[in-house]
């Protein structure tokens, strides 16, 4: 479709607008965002998507290029890029007051400059009407989890089969992994499904390779497997692969293989993870007056990693254009983050806020930080275990995260593989919601990822912290 086809000006009556909206929505390639210049169109759209039972913004995004007071109240609330109209009044009453001044301008030296190209910053306000698209490896749309449920004859069917699984973690022992593992079980276990093997490869590529020939000597129906390095891995899943035990993926997806080669990958959206993280970041610098950040970041070449990281970058320059970034720094092992840590602050000591891609990391980090006595500068970070939680109820240096629900995504890999044991076609790419936590949220956040109540630990440490509001949840 050529780009003029996306572009409709003069809407003038409602039908105009319903009569777009079926040559945009229902073709092939219909988009995922619309950008809506005039507020008249608003309310058509609305009625029109409700109407063809599209969902804003699962189904599409919406951003109106303008400011108006009913933008939050709609539902969902709409995204605005919004101008300082105040701003421009401003600037133009003062030229011409400067002109006013100086009747003859032609022959005054100070009126040379009154003629000039001002431009201004817009502010994006981001509202529930959009939302991050998370794409798979291959550009894939994230499909949803509810595409993964089970008839009550392919429960019965999948439990008369006695299926096995083996699992092939890139390293255990953190939260993340333990609801990964407790959500396949969930589901597994009312399947009739064994899990015969699980293994750790400690973040070891070559580790890892031994341990996936290991698992495929043990001949189980379903391998379930997050990558540690794409390159170093690719002929040890190549190998699964052609043994026929089906593959089911988190995260990444090694050289080599293309979908097809795999049951599915099962991710989060990195994307809107990403934007969590980026926002999260942005907010607070902006509150407390903050200007020069960091960034953390793993410099393997997974694309979910990278899809989450852009992400925050492209929220911080674009929405923040007054935060200052410092520096990106890059690891491959987290044993690597606290020296790099530590050298990042001493080339620029005028760090105020480092962003982390995920928890691991950020902790060597407030270790180093900590030896340096620069526990001033404050940390966003994704994922939620219990060393960052207890770090943010205490008021420690960690302020924001983007968490993942790996219970649920534990739930999909699951599902996936049910699917598969059925021989059912599922998507190659399912992409699981993030959510954003601070302190504000922090206890009912607990309770939603880990699926029982906040430690009492954690409860104490709420109490002992001086900026604790009673009844903050």
């Amino acid at each position: 479709m050529e780009a003029p086809e996306y572009i409709h000006p003069y809407l003038q009556k409602e039908q105009d607008v319903f009569d777009v909206l079926d040559r945009l929505l229902c073709g092939e390639q219909a988009p995922t965002a619309l950008l809506i210049a005039n507020y008249a169109v608003v309310i058509p759209f609305l009625k029109y998507i409700n109407a063809h039972n599209i969902t804003c913004p699962a189904d599409i995004s919406i951003v109106c290029l303008a400011s108006f007071d009913w933008a939050p109240l709609h539902t969902p609330a709409l995204t605005t890029v919004e101008q300082d109209t105040a701003e421009f009044a401003n600037r133009a009453v003062s030229v011409l007051m400067k002109r006013i001044e100086n009747q003859d301008c032609a022959n005054v030296p100070a009126c040379k400059n009154i003629y000039k190209t001002v431009t201004l910053p817009t502010e994006l306000k981001v509202r529930s009407s959009t939302c991050g698209i998370g794409r798979g490896p291959f550009g894939e749309k994230a499909s949803s989890m509810n595409e993964l449920l089970l008839s009550e004859e392919e429960i019965q069917s999948i439990r008369s089969k006695k299926a096995t699984a083996v699992i092939s973690f890139h390293y255990a022992g953190k939260a993340w992994m333990e609801l990964h593992l407790k959500g396949i079980r969930n589901i597994f276990d009312s399947l009739d499904i064994s899990i015969i093997g699980t293994t750790d490869a400690h973040f070891d590529p070559q580790l890892q390779c031994r341990q996936l020939e290991s698992l495929r000597m043990l001949e189980p129906d379903i391998l379930i497997a997050i990558p540690t390095d794409q390159k170093i891995t690719a002929e040890a899943f190549q190998e699964i692969k052609e043994s026929g035990i089906k593959l089911i993926l988190i995260s990444n997806v090694p050289d080599g293989l293309r979908p097809g080669d795999y049951v599915t990958c099962v991710s989060i959206n990195e994307h809107s993870h990403g934007q969590n993280m980026g926002h999260g970041l942005g907010e607070y610098m902006r509150q407390h007056n903050l200007k020069n950040y960091g960034m953390i970041v793993h410099g393997a070449d997974f694309y979910a990693t990278s899809q989450r990281d852009n992400a925050a970058k492209q929220v911080l320059s674009e929405e923040y254009p007054t935060l200052h970034l410092c520096e990106t720094v890059r690891f491959g092992k987290e044993d690597e983050v606290y020296k790099k840590a530590g050298d990042l602050i001493r080339r620029y000591p005028e760090i105020e806020a480092l962003y982390i891609s995920w928890d691991g990391p950020a902790m060597e980090v407030i270790s180093a930080l900590t030896e340096l006595g620069r526990t001033d500068i404050a940390i966003v970070t994704s994922d939620l275990d219990y060393a960052d939680a207890l770090n943010m109820a205490k008021g420690g240096m960690i302020k924001a995260l983007s968490a993942q629900c790996p219970f649920e995504q534990g739930q999909a890999i699951a599902l996936a593989a049910a699917k598969a044991i059925l021989n059912q076609t599922v998507s190659s790419f399912i992409g699981i919601e993030s959510i954003s936590v601070t302190s504000d949220n922090l206890l009912k956040s607990w309770k939603r990822v880990f699926k029982e109540e906040p430690r009492q630990e954690l409860l104490q440490a709420f109490k002992e912290n001086p900026n604790y509001v009673s009844g903050r949840e």
